[in-house]
């Protein structure tokens, strides 16, 4: 009952009667007074009619033929009453009709001469029937003209349905019934291809071809994102490294498989029902503090911050090591989230741990090297902490190399080397300087040469004892000579100390040349 037709036929009927009636109305009024002014008009004409005989009549005084004339006016359906009279007749038909308010008035002159009156003739008109003759003729008039605006509006009812409604409501129900985004498409109605109707089912048809390629673009990106989702999922799923998503209140918001796993293997578990850890990535770290003022200085500076930290494992003494890398991230609806990256780095920090080992350690003794001796050393001075260093020269290894060969020579090395590890404090320390030379590092208080001779002589006579290099060979007797320089007496930097006790040792070999039991010798500065 909304639809278009019967709205667009009830506006042509209404608009149809409403012009009918108003036309009506006026042709009705028109009709009836020019109906009326038609019926007086021909009572004057047959006024005029009778005036010859009525004027020859009043001129030789004949009554019967006026009354003849008059009689014979009176006959018209439109006249009530007539009276005529002059100055000697007097003549009246249907004197009870006579009203004289209404009468109209007609002068009979003379037949010779027309400007002398020889009488009047006094009509009263039948109005009831003039009137009811003009209602009769407009009344059938208004009906036509009903009657012609019926037909106008059931005519122009039809040819709205046929040219503009029916095809409106067909292509309305196509496009209502038709699946958005296929092939199917509006067929232009006929006789319509140049018209309003045909421009708007191709206009149509343009909009659902637009909208089919936006659903096959809009398809296509849905496949790529789901794929592209696909792929993120799997490599997130599947990373070694625990990569986590929290928001600014420390919310888990994502996190992967690799991070469960990390923390299993520290010892902890994730609720999946309660995921409101706001520190529990920070309670992983050994030093929470330092990582958490490094993360935010990073960040203030938008910048990602890198860094390789410890974990504390609640439940193991393995030590874990991992690389974390944080950065802020914002969405398009401006929520702020943190990705935070945990590699696990703890076998390449065991390797490295190894490799600084080899570098800082001698391969064959199993003690510091130069190297690392060195690095020892430069630790000390840079605490500013008194100690002393011994360079032990090996008497007669040559001799044995030369003799028993190499492998006896690595057994004679090796064997030193434990004897002065076994012979000196747990703070002091053992440093294989290089060949046959040896470097005792000695923590030492005010009492300096005493402790020190104390400490080497118990050194030598550990190592002048004979040492077995074979079962094939009998055991050897080696002996030593050593120089000492004191820091920071001596010399306040590493090559100084070094110099000061080469410069002792040697000398303490030039007095063993003269005095055999002489083999220590202290820095002269």
């Amino acid at each position: 009952k909304f639809g278009i037709a019967a709205r667009l036929a009830s506006f042509i009927i209404i608009a149809g009667l409403a012009i009918a009636f108003v036309a009506s109305e006026i042709f009705y009024k028109q009709t009836y007074n020019a109906e009326v002014s038609n019926a007086k008009t021909a009572i004057g004409e047959l006024v005029k009619t009778i005036s010859p005989t009525a004027s020859i009549a009043a001129f030789v005084s004949d009554e019967e033929l006026l009354k003849e004339a008059i009689n014979g006016l009176a006959r018209s359906k439109n006249v009530k009453s007539i009276a005529y009279k002059d100055e000697k007749i007097k003549y009246k038909v249907n004197e009870a009709g006579f009203d004289e308010s209404l009468t109209l008035n007609f002068d009979v002159l003379h037949p010779f001469i027309p400007t002398e009156k020889l009488g009047e003739i006094s009509i009263t008109p039948d109005y009831r029937q003039i009137k009811s003759d003009a209602e009769l003729i407009s009344s059938v008039n208004s009906f036509v003209l009903y009657l012609l605006a019926i037909l106008v509006t059931i005519a122009s009812i039809v040819i709205c349905y046929f040219l503009v409604t029916r095809p409106l409501v067909r292509t309305s129900k196509v496009l209502y019934a038709m699946e958005i985004g296929t092939k199917e498409r509006v067929d232009t109605p006929l006789s319509h291809s140049a018209t309003e109707i045909g421009t708007l089912v191709r206009g149509a048809n343009r909009l659902l071809d637009n909208v089919e390629n936006q659903f096959r673009q809009e398809r296509k990106l849905r496949e790529e994102i789901q794929a592209l989702e696909q792929r993120f999922r799997m490599i997130f799923e599947s990373a070694k490294s625990a990569i986590v998503l929290i928001d600014t209140s420390g919310k888990l918001v994502l996190y992967n498989d690799a991070f469960v796993t990390l923390l299993e293997s520290l010892g902890l578990y994730i609720n999946q029902e309660n995921t409101e850890y706001s520190d529990l990535l920070i309670e992983l770290f050994e030093e929470p503090k330092q990582l958490l003022e490094f993360v935010s200085e990073s960040l203030r500076r938008d910048e990602i911050a890198i860094g390789e930290y410890k974990l504390k494992g609640l439940f193991t003494s393995k030590s874990f090591w991992v690389q974390l890398f944080v950065n802020a991230v914002t969405t398009e609806q401006n929520e702020k989230y943190y990705q935070v990256t945990l590699s696990d780095i703890s076998k390449r920090k065991q390797d490295l741990e190894q490799l600084e080992k080899q570098a800082d350690f001698d391969a064959l003794t199993q003690v510091l090297n130069r190297n690392g001796g060195e690095k020892k050393i430069e630790l000390e001075i840079v605490r500013n902490r008194s100690f002393a260093i011994v360079l032990i020269d090996l008497n007669g290894f040559k001799q044995v190399n030369d003799t028993y060969g190499h492998d006896a020579g690595d057994a004679v090395l090796i064997e030193v080397a434990k004897r002065l590890s076994e012979n000196i404090r747990h703070d002091d320390t053992v440093i294989r300087w290089g060949g046959d030379e040896f470097v005792l590092l000695l923590q030492i208080n005010k009492v300096r040469k005493e402790m020190v001779i104390k400490a080497m002589d118990k050194v030598r006579d550990a190592i002048t004892k004979s040492i077995d290099v074979g079962s094939n060979y009998s055991g050897v007797s080696i002996g030593l000579s050593a120089g000492v320089a004191f820091f920071p007496e001596s010399a306040d930097t590493l090559d100084n100390l070094v110099k000061e006790a080469d410069q002792a040792m040697y000398r303490a070999k030039e007095l063993k040349l003269t005095a055999p039991d002489k083999y220590l010798f202290f820095s002269e500065n």
